[in-house]
């Protein structure tokens, strides 16, 4: 007769519940990321709900203050995009037209005005740009017409517009009663790593979600400028997309970076030389002296770590989970270095 083993069974049950815990979470991962993004417009608000609520916590009640914040800022931001927008969607659909003109008569690339660093391997590249547009043309021109309906669509997206906002309202107002439910749970021992954790958390997640609209918004901005002073066709698209790959840690830069050189050889318009140049120069000075500036020393990480992330993000959400993977590995990081703390003090 078998003998029953206790310590296999408590592994086996951990493993069970463990099991059925990824696949619930799996299972809901959509509500999830809602919340997620309302935790990330709640960082995003909170600075200027913080400064609203110290001038009027006297006259009126906090939850007015935050109503008033959303109403304007949300109203402002809507009719920002929604200019932008409708800006980008137009440029996006006559790129989709641009684009079918080279698939169809490919020896219009022979008639580039490439620069004079490009032109002894004029031939050698046109031949690996057209055998990369027609491999891909059937999937180039409709993600191109569908661009600015997707962007328009998104903003008009109810998840967008209602369910998130309105998350993030209640993460607001009542985020010190939130915080100090989860410190309850814990016992009292314990508690104040706890709460030195999550004031940890919340410092790196403000940093970050601040710094990285910041960087979006500066990128945008300056690439418009630049790409309109070097007469490149199509520069507000391109800067959006310069500034939505600012979102993507690593490979959105270099791709949209290359985007944007290869749509300047095709249209023909700007320096692609001076173009080049200042891409890497910008690189530099956002990667050495902005992004540095507005995070601080929040988000520590050494660059293997960052490109395990970024790869492990993309196999298992895609472009999600490239722009989750950099916070999700610095709060884990966070997590670790407390426990070491505790564990040396504990001995």
């Amino acid at each position: 007769m078998l003998a029953f083993d206790s310590r296999a069974a408590r592994v086996a049950w951990t493993v069970a519940l463990t099991g059925l815990l990824l696949g619930a979470v799996y299972a809901i991962r959509h509500t999830l990321l809602m919340f997620v993004f309302a935790i990330l417009l709640a960082y995003l608000l909170a600075p200027v709900v913080m400064i609203v609520d110290r001038f009027s916590s006297s006259r009126f009640p906090r939850a007015l203050s935050l109503g008033i914040v959303y109403v304007v800022l949300l109203g402002a931001a809507a009719a920002v995009f929604s200019v932008a927008g409708s800006r980008v969607a137009a440029e996006a659909s006559q790129l989709a037209s641009f684009i079918p003109a080279y698939i169809r008569e490919p020896q219009r690339l022979e008639q580039l005005p490439l620069p004079w660093w490009l032109r002894t391997y004029q031939q050698e590249l046109m031949n690996f740009v057209i055998e990369q547009i027609q491999a891909r043309q059937d999937r180039i021109v409709p993600m191109l017409t569908s661009a600015g309906k997707g962007l328009v669509s998104a903003v008009g997206s109810a998840v967008i517009l209602v369910i998130v906002p309105i998350l993030s309202f209640f993460f607001l107002k009542d985020a010190p009663e939130i915080r100090d439910e989860i410190v309850a749970q814990f016992p009292p021992a314990r508690q104040p790593m706890v709460r030195d954790l999550l004031a940890d958390v919340h410092l790196l997640m403000g940093r970050f979600v601040r710094a990285i609209v910041l960087l979006a918004l500066a990128t945008f901005t300056i690439f418009s400028i630049a790409l309109g002073l070097f007469d490149v066709r199509f520069a507000a698209l391109l800067s959006a997309l310069a500034a939505v790959g600012e979102f993507i840690p690593v490979a959105g830069p270099a791709a949209t970076g290359a985007a944007i050189l290869l749509v300047a050889m095709l249209s023909g318009s700007g320096n692609v030389l001076a173009l080049l140049v200042f891409l890497i120069v910008y690189r530099l000075f956002l990667d050495y002296v902005l992004q540095p500036y507005l995070m601080g020393h929040g988000v520590e990480l050494p660059p293997l770590a960052i490109v395990f992330a970024i790869l492990a993000g993309e196999e298992l959400g895609g472009i999600l989970g490239m722009f989750l993977s950099i916070p999700v590995l610095a709060i884990l990081r966070i997590v670790y270095v407390h426990y070491r703390k505790h564990q040396s003090v504990a001995v």
